[in-house]
């Protein structure tokens, strides 16, 4: 099984189709460029990418073993290493060092959310996020939490292999199920919902956040659901 976000299928052919990189945004969206010269300028990379000269930009490249770090824009990078060279280019004045299984990365923005801590250290969807604390056990950022780099040192964080099956609790009943994002459709049906009853997540301050209809949630362990008429009525 493949557990990274490695491009895969891709070789560089300077013989036939010049040196190829990949660019991706801060949202992960990559496009694929070709450089006839192996050797190009972080500038090169970021006027293909399509920013302007007057753009404050941020270059980082993701190294062999996984790390990242910065390219200035009049720095060389040579691309004749075996495999596709992969990028990230955005706007930004500064960078926040973190660390992931190890790895040091850089990212130009203060925050991010499990999955990307996720993705940058190249793994697949079966892994979760743990930021390592020094006087509180460990703790999983959930997919579309937000961690902060900002802190007094190096933020840390490691990865493992997440648990398939979860737990949440439709009123006084355990139910097991894969981790996911699920529709308020689908959690209706798993919980035998009556016909025109409000579907609810319990929130931390104990209030009821209704469901909407398409509506779309990431089940984390230990949710809490109830369902209630529509006058108010707890079922």
């Amino acid at each position: 099984m493949n557990t990274t976000n490695k491009p895969q299928g891709i070789d560089n052919n300077p013989a036939s189709t010049g040196w190829i990189i990949l660019v991706l945004d801060e949202h992960f969206n990559q496009r694929e460029f070709v450089f006839g010269d192996p050797k190009v300028t972080g500038r090169q990379i970021a006027h293909e990418a399509g920013f302007r000269p007057t753009d404050e930009i941020i270059i980082l490249q993701q190294l062999k073993d996984g790390g990242m770090e910065e390219v200035r824009l009049e720095e060389l990078v040579d691309l004749k290493a075996s495999g596709v060279e992969r990028f990230f280019a955005m706007t930004g004045d500064r960078t926040y060092r973190f660390i992931v299984d190890g790895l040091r990365l850089e990212w130009p923005r203060e925050q991010l959310t499990g999955e990307a801590i996720r993705k940058l250290a190249l793994r697949d969807e079966n892994f979760e996020v743990l930021q390592e604390l020094e006087d509180t056990p460990d703790r999983v950022i959930e997919e579309d939490e937000v961690a902060s780099l900002q802190g007094g040192g190096t933020e840390n964080f490691k990865t493992r292999r997440a648990e398939r099956l979860i737990t949440v609790f439709y009123g006084e009943h355990a139910h097991e199920m894969p981790r996911g994002v699920y529709t308020a459709e689908l959690l209706r049906e798993e919980f035998k919902v009556e016909e025109g009853y409000v579907l609810a997540l319990i929130a931390a301050d104990g209030s009821f956040e209704e469901l909407k209809p398409s509506q779309k949630l990431r089940l984390k362990k230990g949710m809490k659901f109830v369902s209630y008429a529509p006058c108010g009525q707890s079922s």
